[in-house]
């Protein structure tokens, strides 16, 4: 049975990653303030134990992944988890909900965006994820790094290809499809 397996760029990683970084110094900026502003005692050893956190796990970050050209890392997720975990022990934990779906958020947007193709279906890597058989396509085209679906009911998805990622053959990929539209 022959499998491709197409990487979409993401182009707003960087953005995302930016975001995150700005969600994450605000709420160390508010436990900050807590730690100095609070009269209770459980209030600021809490923000204080976070604000040590954040700065290791974002230090841990900065040292180790940029000394490895910018690899993916896990450690902004984990400094929103350690985030909200701190609003729902202070008390907070409308705060430590968002901050948690945020997390979620952020990391399904750095998922690696992959597009499966088979012969019983294409798998789109929308959120959630996304079937389409073959006879709800018109068609479907790998050209100069830009992937196109064509779907019957007249929406059109088209998207580039990270092409550091993905070693297909542009030609036998295009021959099956057409193979697979044709039956």
């Amino acid at each position: 049975m022959k499998k491709f397996e197409i990487t979409l760029r993401n182009d707003k990683l960087k953005q995302y990653n930016w975001i995150a970084l700005f969600i994450i110094i605000i709420n160390l900026a508010l436990f900050i303030y807590l730690a100095i502003a609070s009269n209770t005692k459980s209030i600021r050893i809490s923000s204080i134990g976070a604000i040590i956190i954040i700065i290791i796990t974002l230090s841990i970050e900065y040292f180790l992944i940029s000394i490895k050209n910018n690899q993916d890392s896990m450690y902004r997720v984990i400094a929103e988890y350690i985030i909200g975990l701190t609003w729902f022990n202070i008390g907070y934990w409308q705060i430590g909900l968002v901050i948690f779906g945020l997390g979620f958020l952020y990391q399904v947007s750095k998922r690696p965006l992959l597009v499966t193709i088979i012969a019983e279906k294409i798998t789109y890597p929308s959120f959630p994820k996304k079937s389409f058989d073959w006879s709800a396509l018109n068609n479907i085209l790998l050209k100069d790094g830009l992937l196109t679906i064509d779907l019957k009911n007249n929406r059109f998805i088209q998207q580039p290809v990270e092409e550091t990622k993905t070693s297909v053959n542009e030609q036998d990929f295009n021959d099956f499809c057409r193979q697979q539209l044709n039956k």
